[in-house]
Order: C-alpha cells, then structure tokens, then sequence
C-alpha cells in the first residue's frame, strides 16, 4: 500500500471498528449497508479532493452518500465512502433567479430560502432528499409540467474528478461533461461539490389531497382520466393507492387504512385552481380535503412522504398510457409489506426536449411508482416479486424508455439505466466515462461501460 496522505483537518476520517464509524455510514434507507474500507465526511471541496486522493493512495474506488436515499452499489471493504451532507450552504440570487448549493445540501433549506424571495427550486416530491441526486438524476417534482424537471434548472456544476481536479461545467463550459452529468445521476463520473440552479417565480400553490374510500378506486380512476385527459400545464397530479401502516409516525386518522388520493399541485391562478377542485367536490364528497391554498414551502404536505429513517425499496417507470390495466396492478399490488402505489401526469414541460442534458426518458406521458417497507423477514422478497409481477402485467404500457433512476435502488438502477438511454447516449456517456474517469474509480453509480456495449 501506498503512504496515506493526511485529509484535511474539516474531515472526519473513520476506519471500520471505530467510533462514530457506523453513524456515519448511515443513510435514510436502512434496508442498504454501507461497509467501507474508509467513510470521509467532509466539509469544504478540499476536504473532497483530499478524500479522493486518499482513496488513490489506499487503492480504493469511490462512493458518495449525501442522504443516503438512492443507494446504487453500496460501498464494501475496496471502497472509500465520501460523506457529503455537511457541505450545505445555501445562496440565493433573487436577482438572477438563482440558488447556489453545496453538493450535500437537501432541497428543504433551499425552498425556505428560496421563498423568502417569492420562488421555488423545482425540487421533487420529498423535499428531505439531497438535491444533487434528486435533480441529476431527474427530478419529477409538483411544478414538473409547467416548469420542468429539476435536471432542466441545472445552470453550472462544480465538480470533483477521479485525478483531484475541481472542474465547473455548464452548458458553455465543460459541456460534455455537464451534458452526462445532467440525467445520469451524476456520481459515476466525479463527486459535486456545489450546482446552481434556476428558480422558478412560485411562491402560493393551491395543493394537497383529496382522500377516497378504497372502494371507490375504480370510479375514481375513471374520473381522474377524465380530469387530466385536458389538464393545463400548470397542474402536475398523481393518483394514489396507499395502505398507511398501523405505525406511531402516520397520523392517527390514517393509521391501518387503505386509500384512494387524489392529489396535486396547481402553479397558475388560483380562481382556476378552485374551479378544477369544483370538479371534484361536486363529483362526489372525500372522505378528507386538505386540497387549498398554501405557501410552497409547505410542498412536503402533497406527498406525505416518510421523514425519518426507513427499510424501504421503490420501483418507478414512465407509461405511455394508463388504463384499468395499471389500476388492477396498482390494487393488486399494495396489499401485505407494500406501502403505496402512485402514476403521476407527466407531458408538457417534462416532455420538452432539453438536448444539453443526457436525461432521455421524456416521451412517457404517466409515471407509475412502487413503494414497499421493508418490515421483517421475508419482506424484501415479497416486495420484490409483487413489483416484477406488477411490471410483468405492464409490459405493453411502459414507455419506449421506461427507465427512472430516481425510483429505483441497488441492482434495479443498474437495470434502470439500460432503459434510460437510446443507444447514441449510452456511447457517448461512455465515452464521457472513459474521458474523465478511466480507472473507472467512481463505480457505485451506474454501469456506463455496460451501457455503451448494449
């Protein structure tokens, strides 16, 4: 082995047995374990290229954890952890509609900064998640058809490559790197000490929930078809199966109930946002309504995702269509350890083709996710089977590129990405691989050299 060369002293700088080792491994899934031979958690970009170069001397390939929410390849015994959730400043630019990030900030710091301007990042539907991640990856949030996806906000990266070398790219700089980064998710090519980002001028969002009885699903469905088959750009929707868990963190009118939701977010004038509710209200009354006005640094309250650790696996795919198809496998399959079912509107602006990023899969017009908890032996397999049977029914559904590395984790976002990119775009990822990182240190994110062979 190599001299090991001291990180700088902001790092924390842990070796298995340890204290403070297994802490800082963790992230939000607890279903994934990260082992490494070294976890790093740093604070300052030099921290992060001392990290990488430590790697170098020891041998080790690279991983990076944030969140810890969409673990790809979970680092083992060969690899060096890079923790990156204490670089989190925040910087807002109301001038030039902008937030400037630390690579470890999640999106919630920058929301509550960014609305005190009267704008929004276009973050996803979890506002605890980190943002490189999230919007590298894509980032399918409540403004999606009107504004975006989060990719498409991406105004400049700074970036840390395999050889130590801090790099910013954007459209005009670097920008065959800031093109694969842009949709791949970004950690197989170098570690992201900090992305700027457009905001977009939303500041109130009539949004939230409309609850259903479950027996209801399949006139509910009907009725949601009929809702978004003309719906404006500026309402982005999903309709929901949920089966809360009989758990101290749901609220307790939910608690041990099964659900059919409607829920959204609209972004336009909010008179008409009352008059699409009306559409609603006079169909048939909910169970619960907490569909109304609201600031959108409330957005959390739309998807109502889990906040606190979980063992979690979710499973998502674009559609070119819905049908009682894909309501029957949304039914069939939230029952025993699966937690919800949801297919979000897509089109519009999502479907807007953005040729300076990699992101690919725009031509699906509906979203289907899976999400099971991971709550005793046996689960995991249970949750995986349910989720490739509900797939296996859905086949003639799925979008040319049914690929969404977002909704997916471990070995199925390795899977994901062969749906992800035509074919070009996987050679030229390739290639931008080979360009920048090869020795291929950073591969605990997606296969790029599989993809350039497919």
């Amino acid at each position: 082995m190599k001299a090991t060369r001291p990180v700088t002293t902001q790092a924390s700088v842990l070796r298995p047995g340890e204290s403070g080792y297994e802490e800082l491994c963790a992230g939000w899934n607890l279903a994934w374990t990260q082992r490494p031979a070294v976890v790093i958690g740093v604070e300052t970009e030099s921290d992060v290229v001392a990290a990488i170069r430590l790697a170098a001397d020891e041998d080790l390939a690279v991983a990076v954890q944030n969140t810890g929410h969409g673990i790809a390849v979970p680092a083992d015994g060969d690899t060096a952890l890079i923790v990156i959730s204490h670089r989190d400043d925040v910087t807002i630019d109301p001038r030039a509609r902008t937030a400037t990030v630390g690579g470890g900030a999640s999106w919630q710091p920058v929301l509550t900064a960014a609305q005190h301007h009267g704008l929004s990042p276009l973050l996803g539907s979890a506002p605890h998640v980190g943002v490189v991640g999230n919007t590298l990856g894509g980032g399918f949030g409540w403004l999606a058809r009107r504004y975006g996806l989060a990719v498409d906000s991406v105004r400049a990266l700074r970036v840390a490559l395999a050889d130590g070398r801090i790099v910013t790219t954007s459209p005009t700089e670097e920008a065959e790197l800031y093109w694969a980064m842009c949709g791949s998710g970004g950690s197989s090519l170098g570690v992201v000490t900090e992305i700027t980002l457009d905001l977009t001028p939303v500041a109130t969002v009539v949004a939230g929930n409309l609850f259903f009885p479950l027996e209801d699903a399949h006139a509910l469905f009907e009725h949601y078809l009929d809702w978004t088959a003309s719906a404006p750009e500026e309402l982005t929707s999903a309709f929901n199966i949920t089966a809360f868990p009989p758990l101290e963190i749901v609220p307790e009118q939910l608690r041990g109930q099964t659900f059919a939701i409607v829920r959204g977010c609209w972004c336009g004038d909010p008179r008409e946002g009352d008059r699409l509710l009306d559409h609603w209200r006079s169909w048939r009354t909910p169970l619960m309504d907490t569909w109304g006005p609201m600031e959108f640094s409330r957005s959390a309250e739309i998807s109502m995702d889990p906040i606190d650790p979980l063992p979690a696996a979710s499973s998502g795919k674009w559609l070119t269509e819905i049908n009682t198809s894909v309501l029957e496998a949304m039914l069939e399959t939230v029952t025993g350890p699966m937690l919800f079912a949801e297919t979000r509107h897509a089109g519009a602006a999502v479907s807007r083709p953005n040729p300076s990023v990699s992101f690919s899969a725009r031509h699906g017009e509906r979203m289907l996710e899976f999400v099971g908890l991971i709550t005793g032996p046996g689960a995991d397999e249970e949750i995986d089977h349910r989720m490739e049977d509900a797939w296996a029914r859905l086949g003639a559904s799925l979008a040319p590129l049914p690929g969404y590395l977002n909704f997916a984790e471990g070995h199925e976002k390795a899977q994901a990405a062969h749906g992800a990119f035509d074919r070009p775009t996987a050679q030229r990822l390739a290639a931008v691989k080979r360009r920048n990182d090869p020795e291929n240190v950073f591969r605990h994110g997606i296969p790029f050299a599989e993809l350039g062979r497919d």
